[in-house]
């Protein structure tokens, strides 16, 4: 076979063998419509279990089993040992060096085999080789044998096996290693096939590594600075994940190239699988995590604070949901049946929700306030008797660093129904003073006091225009002045300060019209027990006394 040749080959099989994404639950269908008596002692009732019992074969060299798992039904009874010996062994050479099998996430392990592949209730996809040029299907057949319903490789794959036959040429590992390590077996297949297996991976994963790095790290120069800032550090962060990626696709591409027999591919397939599983999820998580710290960073400076919240519980939930798809592709890869634990989700459902009424409702009450936000993260709240600032609003609950610097946490459920008075959305806060003047201030210094106040409050910009000062009204002991005022600022201390200098600013005015402040004082009146004296009249005399 020519490099070229072999080259396209390696290009289409991978494409033919990762055509199709892997779905949920892939595999439904109504259960078969005659119940088995017992299992099948070769494991045919299912396609995976069909593909299992062929690797076994090929791995055991068990010529056997190879008359159960082919159907010879268009051969002669007196022939089939024979053809079924030789043809086993076709398909072997075939799928070693023009094809491989199907990746483990598209075998189905329903007995019904895979439902909507276009191909018919009874027929499923097991392999892909190179034939005449294009690339062509294997497939299963499900019929009956010995009164059970099992699958086989189908009469019209083992004629497409027949013609390829003249076309298998030695694998090229072979001629590089000794010909004791490809005499000596281990696991089903050639100790030569392993060891250039291994260093195939190594090799794979370094020229990943080496590659993506350069590329990530070139486009992440390329694009530093300016408005692609953002998108040279989401670059940077993807090259790691993406070199495992590469490396696997690497592996399989090589051991194509390099006539590796199925029975290695088969056997380091789950674990390529699973890692290119993990690496995409992983590369996703990190995605989601940069492009996440990226928007709340482009909030923050752009002061919409209101986006901070549904970005962060965005960000949970889209890493929520990379979670759970790696781990049902991952399943899938180990060969279990999702089927059934969907159906046990779905019969549980009412006991769940149940036994999960407040988790539920926490996680609907942290949806409502992220949609109502009738607080956002950093703004200044008292929700109840709780006063502080909104340090995190999570799925479940919502933290909240108090004035005393203590964290208090209030489930969303309980959130989302408690009184909430948000102190951030303010643009102004009331200034509302009453000083007391004493009561000898005449009517000129009380008329110059709130003169001078009102000039006060007009002549500054940080106090809004419906402000006033006015005499109210007489005490115990002071004539009391009311000031009212806004003062515009955007944030309490800020406005603490301005107070303070409206403040130091009132001392001043009265001290300089001359007036004072008054303090609580009483005067007491005193009289004399005994009756005066006849011809003097009786005298009343007053002392003031003063009471801190």
């Amino acid at each position: 076979m020519r490099p070229s040749f072999r080259i396209a080959v390696a290009l289409l099989v991978p494409l033919a063998l990762f055509r199709t994404l892997p779905v949920a639950a892939q595999g439904v269908s109504a259960p078969p419509a005659r119940v088995e008596a017992a299992p099948d002692p070769w494991g045919r009732e299912t396609p995976r279990g069909t593909v299992d019992g062929l690797l076994s074969a090929f791995g055991n060299n068990d010529m056997t089993a190879f008359a159960h798992l082919l159907d010879l039904s268009d051969i002669p009874e007196a022939r089939r040992i024979s053809e079924s010996r030789r043809l086993g062994r076709t398909l072997e050479r075939v799928l070693d060096r023009s094809g491989g099998l199907l990746p483990g996430y598209r075998l189905s392990a329903d007995r019904a085999g895979l439902s909507g592949d276009n191909l018919g209730p009874d027929f499923d996809r097991f392999a892909a080789v190179l034939a005449e040029g294009t690339v062509t299907d294997l497939l299963l057949l499900r019929g009956e044998d010995e009164g059970r319903m099992v699958w086989r490789v189908a009469p019209v794959s083992l004629e497409v096996v027949r013609r390829l036959a003249p076309e298998v040429a030695q694998a090229r590992y072979v001629t590089w290693l000794p010909a004791r390590f490809s005499a000596m077996r281990i696991a089903g297949s050639s100790l030569a096939a392993w060891i250039t297996l291994a260093a195939l991976s190594v090799v794979a994963l370094l020229i990943a590594t080496v590659v993506f790095s350069a590329l990530t790290w070139g486009l992440a120069r390329l694009l530093h600075g300016g408005n692609h800032a953002a998108t040279g550090r989401v670059i940077r962060d993807a090259w790691l994940p993406l070199a495992l990626i590469g490396g696997g696709v690497l592996v399989q591409i090589g051991a194509f190239l390099l006539g590796i027999p199925v029975v290695a591919r088969a056997t380091l397939a789950p674990a390529i699988e699973i890692g290119t599983w993990l690496a995409i999820g992983w590369l996703l998580w990190r995605l989601v995590q940069t492009i996440g710290d990226e928007i709340l960073l482009s909030m923050t400076r752009r002061e919409r604070l209101g986006a901070v919240s549904v970005v962060s519980m965005a960000r949970r939930f889209a890493k929520a949901l990379v979670v759970a798809l790696a781990a049902i592709f991952v399943s899938g890869s180990l060969g279990l049946d999702l089927t059934g634990w969907l159906a046990a989700l779905g019969l549980g459902g009412l006991a769940f929700a149940l036994g999960a009424q407040k988790t539920i409702e926490h996680l609907v009450g942290g949806l409502s306030i992220v949609a109502d936000q009738p607080i956002r993260i950093g703004d200044f709240c008292q929700i109840d008797d709780v006063l502080g600032t909104v340090e995190d609003i999570g799925l479940r609950s919502t933290r909240i660093r108090t004035l005393d610097k203590t964290l208090v946490t209030i489930p969303n459920g309980d959130l989302s129904a408690a009184r909430i008075e948000n102190y951030a959305g303010r643009d102004r806060f009331r200034w509302l003073a009453t000083i007391g003047l004493r009561y000898e201030t005449t009517p000129d210094q009380m008329r110059a006091v709130i003169w001078r106040l009102d000039q006060l409050l007009a002549g500054d910009e940080r106090i809004a225009e419906d402000h006033r000062a006015r005499f109210v009204g007489f005490s115990a002991s002071s004539l009391d002045i009311e000031i009212l005022a806004y003062i515009l600022a955007s944030d309490f201390p800020s406005s603490l300060s301005i107070r303070e200098e409206l403040n130091l600013s009132v001392i001043e005015i009265v001290a300089e019209c001359g007036a004072s402040f008054a303090f609580p004082s009483t005067t007491v009146y005193i009289e004399p027990t005994h009756k005066p004296c006849s011809k003097m009249n009786s005298r009343k005399v007053s002392k003031p006394v003063t009471e801190a």
